[in-house]
């Protein structure tokens, strides 16, 4: 029995991560929501947020048709699961040419709220933040 269930949290965190890494390779919006629920709530990074996939497939495809190229590299994942619910918080530098060739490097906090149906993982939920100043992405921590 013990065993079942680490091999089912060691599968849906793998599922998880895959969907993130999908989802961050993206270049379309409807690439980006594949895996989002019907009443999806996003935080983004300019100043807009949205319930439901509609608008967010909109701005994504605003923004991404403004890049020449853009590579985004996950630096670092952190994966909380229970139950039916399960969460990925990234940290992701982003390597943006826009149209104009004016390149662009910035680090990317994401939190993505996932819920399991059906043996489906779908986003309810995704925040990501581009922090002001100087950071380097990486996270300060005093847990061994």
């Amino acid at each position: 029995m013990q065993t079942q269930i680490k091999d089912d949290f060691e599968k849906d965190k793998a599922d998880l991560i895959t969907i993130v890494r999908e989802m961050t390779e993206s270049a379309s919006g409807i690439e980006s929501t594949k895996h989002w629920a019907k009443d999806a709530l996003w935080f983004d990074i300019p100043p807009f947020a949205s319930k439901g996939i509609a608008p967010a497939i909109k701005m994504f495809d605003s923004v991404f048709k403004s890049f020449k190229s853009c590579k985004i590299i996950i630096l670092n994942t952190e994966v909380i699961i229970s139950n039916e619910l399960g969460v990925v918080c990234t940290v992701q530098k982003a390597e943006i040419v826009f149209q104009n060739d004016i390149s662009k490097t910035l680090f990317i906090r994401e939190t993505d709220c996932f819920k399991k149906l059906n043996d489906n993982w779908q986003l309810f939920h995704q925040h990501a933040s581009v922090p002001t100043g100087e950071w380097d992405g990486k996270i300060i921590s005093d847990v061994g």
